[in-house]
């Protein structure tokens, strides 16, 4: 590169900078999604440790707990009053919970470099992909099995309360704004992630649940996992990946050929549950398991789990807490950047 470009290059990048986006990392908003992230571990700051620290101060000098009773002064008691007193004294940040500090930076440099760090793996694909047949799934189970009339639309709108953000799945009413339940699908990858009944709502979905609620001011949120059908592309990689692992058989006469057909007669075995609705939508899929011989559907009331999240206030406040500490560390990396 010439000087002369090179000259206009940084020109052109000093000028970008300068326009680059600030964020008021005071009025920031956490996706519903990203709470779990934020609201892991736990957090005691600096000044909360003083009224401890004084208890056991005056409880070595005075032989006299804070009821007013007589008590020994024993080395681990001295040993947690050294320990206290170094937390006391280290940087507020440095005591957040690891996970919490590692989706913040995310976040900051994601906000201030324009940047997405997307993630994504088979199971998100096929949540992404087969949202709308959850759906579908949903709706036919509320009404065939459970005879609840239900018709869901799918929402678009995302909505704001200055602290959270968040773009839900489905409401009674299909109106975020003015609902009293909402639906948030879970497409679970095979039988093996599929929950029990008596099983506890995931502590993620909990959270997000409660955004949601904080959102739209609901009563209560139901998780929905649901058991479909993979799509084709997808199940056509998982044939895929043993099919070169096992050497490419490509015909009877391969060594590999009958152990690649089983592993894959296995994989439809094993991500199949509706095989009518799979063969509908994809005629031209080479099954290696014909009609006559599958006997491996789930039945509908088998595929859907409901979770129920009720408001609360308590944990609201929590995430309240939560977000105002994330913000001030947002605003830290802000100021040690600049």
């Amino acid at each position: 590169m010439c000087a002369n470009k090179m000259y206009n290059y940084f020109k052109k990048m000093n000028k970008k900078n300068k326009t680059m986006k600030k964020t008021n990392w005071n009025e920031y908003e956490f996706r519903c999604s990203q709470l779990h992230k934020i609201m892991t571990g736990s957090i005691t700051l600096p000044e909360n440790y003083s009224k401890e620290i004084k208890e056991l101060t005056e409880e070595r000098d005075k032989g006299v707990n804070k009821n007013g009773n007589k008590v020994k002064w024993t080395t681990t008691k001295q040993e947690k009053l050294k320990s206290l007193k170094t937390k006391q004294n280290k940087p507020w940040h440095e005591l957040l919970p690891k996970t919490m500090k590692t989706e913040l930076r995310k976040i900051f440099r994601a906000e201030k470099y324009n940047r997405t760090f997307s993630f994504t793996n088979k199971f998100v694909q096929k949540g992404i992909s087969q949202e709308e047949d959850g759906i579908t799934t949903l709706q036919n189970y509320r009404n065939d099995i459970l005879k609840l009339r239900t018709y869901f639309v799918k929402n678009k709108k995302r909505k704001h309360n200055g602290y959270v953000s968040g773009e839900s799945d489905l409401t009674d009413t299909n109106d975020f704004n003015n609902c009293k339940e909402g639906f948030d699908i879970k497409c679970s990858w095979e039988l093996d992630t599929f929950p029990f009944k008596e099983d506890a709502l995931d502590f993620n979905y909990e959270l997000q649940n409660q955004g949601y609620m904080w959102l739209s001011g609901a009563e209560k949120w139901t998780t929905c996992y649901v058991l479909v059908n993979i799509t084709e592309d997808l199940l056509h990689k998982e044939k895929m990946k043993w099919f070169y692992a096992m050497g490419s058989p490509m015909n009877e006469d391969d060594a590999n050929y009958e152990n690649y057909t089983q592993k894959a007669k296995e994989l439809e075995i094993q991500l199949i549950f509706d095989y009518d609705r799979f063969v509908e939508r994809n005629p031209f899929h080479d099954m290696e398991i014909k009609k006559q011989d599958w006997i491996y559907d789930i039945p509908l009331k088998d595929r859907v789990i409901e979770k129920v999240t009720y408001y609360n206030q308590d944990t609201i406040d929590k995430i309240k807490h939560r977000i105002e500490i994330s913000r001030k560390y947002l605003k830290y990396l802000e100021d040690t950047i600049s």
